[in-house]
This record gives C-alpha cells, sequence and structure tokens, in this order.
C-alpha cells in the first residue's frame, strides 16, 4: 500500500476550532481616594478603663478602708448589744410548801400534794409575769420531800426579762404572789399553801 493512500484511509485528525477569546475590557481603575491615617494611640472606647481603685490615691484607699472598717466593727459591737440584752435575764428560786401532808412520811422522803392539793406535784409550772400581766419566764417544780412543815418543792425559774415594777409568780392556778425585781433576783422565795 502506498503512502498516500494510507493517507486517503486515515484522514487526519480534526483540531478543534480555534475558539477567539476577546479579552473582557476592565473598567479603567477609579482614582484611589487617600486612606486617613491611623492615630498614634487607639480610640478610648477600644481601651479598657482604668480601675476606679487603681486612679484613687492611696491616702484616700485607705480611708475608704477605715470607714469601712468602723462601720464593720459597729455593726458588730450593735449585734453584740442586742444580744448582750436577751443574756441579762435573770433567774431566781425558791419553794413552795403544802402544808399538813406527807404525814408518816420521814423527814427527806419524796411526797406529793394530796386531796385538794393533787395538782401540786414534781413539774407543775410556776409561771412569771410583769406587771402587764404578760407572760415573761416559767419553770417548774422539783421532786417534794417530806419537812416537818409538810411537803415541798423546790423550783428555779430562768429567763426572766428585766424591767418589770413587780412581777407576779403563780404555781399552778393557785394565785399569784406579788415580788419587786429585786426580791426575785435575791431568791430564796418561800410560799406556802394549807394550814
Amino acid at each position: 500500500m502506498s503512502v498516500p493512500e494510507q493517507q486517503a484511509h486515515n484522514p487526519a485528525p480534526a483540531t478543534a476550532p480555534e475558539t477567539v477569546h476577546e479579552a473582557a475590557e476592565a473598567p479603567a481603575p477609579a482614582a484611589a481616594e487617600p486612606v486617613p491615617a491611623l492615630p498614634d494611640h487607639p480610640p478610648t472606647s477600644l481601651v479598657p478603663s482604668a480601675s476606679r481603685w487603681s486612679r484613687l490615691s492611696r491616702g484616700t484607699v485607705l480611708a475608704i478602708g477605715a470607714g469601712i472598717g468602723a462601720a464593720v466593727v459597729g455593726a458588730c459591737w450593735a449585734g453584740l448589744s442586742l444580744a448582750g440584752s436577751a443574756e441579762e435575764t435573770f433567774s431566781t428560786d425558791g419553794t413552795l410548801t403544802v402544808n399538813g401532808i406527807g404525814s408518816g412520811l420521814d423527814s427527806g422522803d419524796p411526797c406529793s400534794g394530796t386531796d385538794g392539793y393533787s395538782d401540786i406535784d414534781f413539774g407543775t409550772q410556776v409561771s412569771v409575769t410583769d406587771a402587764a400581766g404578760t407572760l415573761v419566764a416559767k419553770g417548774s417544780l422539783g421532786l417534794g420531800k417530806e419537812t416537818e412543815l409538810g411537803c415541798e418543792f423546790p423550783f428555779t425559774v430562768d429567763d426572766i426579762t428585766p424591767g418589770s415594777k413587780f412581777y407576779t409568780v403563780e404555781v399552778s392556778h393557785r394565785g399569784g404572789l406579788t415580788q419587786t425585781e429585786d426580791e426575785l433576783r435575791a431568791g430564796g422565795l418561800a410560799f406556802t399553801l394549807g394550814d
């Protein structure tokens, strides 16, 4: 086969048509405006503000600290004063003797109220009221013991609020006996019931 025939059977490869690209025309650059110069320091809105304490003089800070300290000490003193007034309460003690009961018992034997005095016994309430009739403290009778006179019950009343002109001490519902504050503070009160 001759070369020309070979070429006739093998056509030349087709070439891609050439594409003509036209360069897009870029707009002409606008005249650049001048960029403002940056300040030597950043704007104050971007700078964290200094602490108020750091702006004060040392003497001012010390004066403020001393004022706060004095206020704290004053508050503590007032609190202790109020608490102290609650601690100024006082106590009293005494005995209640029910005459004529417990006959046949040896001296010092335990005893209780009998017959018309059955409400008088260990644990019976002793109340203290102030001049206005307000209950200010209460206690209770202790264990009764036989004496020569009858059955004697000791009692103690704590936390009596001071400041009343007089106080009334009452055991059970037996009627009260009036005492001054000094008499109550002295203690050693002796009450009797019965003949």
